[in-house]
């Protein structure tokens, strides 16, 4: 989470301020700098630090006190935090900003962070993407299909019974693919079973 009204700054962020490679300054300054300034966002991957006490750090200055505020609709979440909020999987926010039904977010630091404003809106309006409920008790549609009586079975059936037919012979009688000839000659047989 980014808080609101705090700028943040990465590791590359920092190591650029002070005109030195990445992996130089993690060499040089990266452990030190870590256990004296605290992350703006424990146990993410991408750690960020707070603007004023990284540059009050690489001046030399005493770190600035910074301020605990409690959650503020500004603030800016992850996708995982924002999957908290909704009650989904991070991978789910994706493809909701992906197809519209959350916005998109806004880009910091190479990743999408969404305020937590947008994600209580969301969260609050609930299940919006189904418009059509479906179909309700009591619709006529809802019914079995009824049987359909195929006059070619009877007729099949009566014909197995004088002499033994094949797939072949009915698909070519009938002008049908084999499959639906296969399907007619087991229907005649349970009809001539019965």
């Amino acid at each position: 989470m980014i808080p609101q009204g705090r700028p943040t700054m990465t590791e590359d962020d920092i190591a650029a301020a002070t005109g030195l490679p990445l992996h130089t300054w993690r060499r040089r300054h990266g452990a030190d700098f870590r256990t004296r300034v605290p992350v703006v966002n424990p146990g993410e991957r991408l750690r960020l630090y707070d603007r004023a006490q990284a540059t009050a750090y690489t001046n030399g200055q005493p770190l600035p006190a910074v301020k605990d505020q409690g959650p503020h609709p500004e603030d800016l979440l992850t996708d995982k935090e924002t999957a908290v909020v909704l009650g989904v999987d991070a991978s789910t926010v994706r493809a909701y900003a992906t197809t519209g039904y959350l916005p998109a977010g806004v880009e910091r630091h190479g990743r999408t962070w969404w305020p937590r404003h947008v994600a209580e809106a969301r969260r609050d309006a609930g299940d919006q993407r189904h418009h059509n409920r479906g179909r309700q008790p009591g619709d006529p549609r809802n019914c079995a299909p009824r049987p359909r009586h195929d006059p070619r079975i009877a007729e099949i059936a009566e014909l197995t019974s004088r002499t033994p037919l094949t797939t072949t012979d009915i698909a070519h009688r009938y002008q049908v693919s084999e499959r639906t000839a296969q399907r007619l000659l087991a229907a005649a047989r349970q009809h001539t079973g019965s």
